[in-house]
């Protein structure tokens, strides 16, 4: 090869190398060039509510942070029919972990009521629970001193039952029945 050809073959070297950093510079570089970067919102974790009492499907819901025992009871798909809302702040904000529940209406006095109390020789574990003071462990309890014994005799049979005391029967005395 002669130095001529050597200088052209060299010259379109360098003339295709240019035309391709050219194509990179304008197609890579140069796009990106002003513009901003884009990045995806972040998610905010949301936050779990349970949701219990008259709603139509009680459980547990994750609502975004801000929401309001509106939204929570509009996420259980609304108030049952019975239910009070009136007795709620339906614009209160709701916590990460919070329990709401959402109270039945009570008949206006006057009108018999029907009765509320839990019977102690027929109750379920979960029934148990729900009398103030009666945890898990107390409603085995209950449960295990029903079945050794044949049931309760009268109310104030309850104080047989490891850790129920005097306090603890007169907090329970009103709520609770045996037929």
């Amino acid at each position: 090869m002669s130095p001529e050809q050597k200088a052209v073959a060299f010259l379109l070297a360098v003339l295709v190398m240019a035309s391709w950093s050219w194509r990179y510079v304008r197609d890579n570089v140069l796009f990106w060039r002003g513009a901003e970067e884009i990045a995806p919102p972040k998610a905010e974790p949301g936050i779990m509510v349970q949701v219990s009492g008259a709603v139509n499907a009680p459980g547990v819901y994750t609502l975004p942070r801000g929401s309001r025992v509106k939204d929570a009871i509009d996420m259980a798909q609304g108030a049952a029919p019975d239910a009070d809302v009136e007795c709620l702040n339906l614009a209160s904000l709701l916590q990460d972990g919070q329990r709401l529940h959402v109270p039945v209406k009570q008949p206006p006095s006057g009108e018999p009521s029907a009765d509320t109390r839990v019977n102690i020789n027929t109750a379920s574990q979960h029934e148990l629970e729900t009398l103030p003071g009666i945890g898990p462990e107390m409603a085995k309890r209950i449960i295990e001193y029903r079945k050794t014994s044949g049931g309760f005799a009268t109310v104030d049979d309850l104080t047989n039952v490891s850790g129920i005391g005097d306090k603890v029967l007169a907090r329970l005395k009103p709520l609770v029945k045996l037929r």
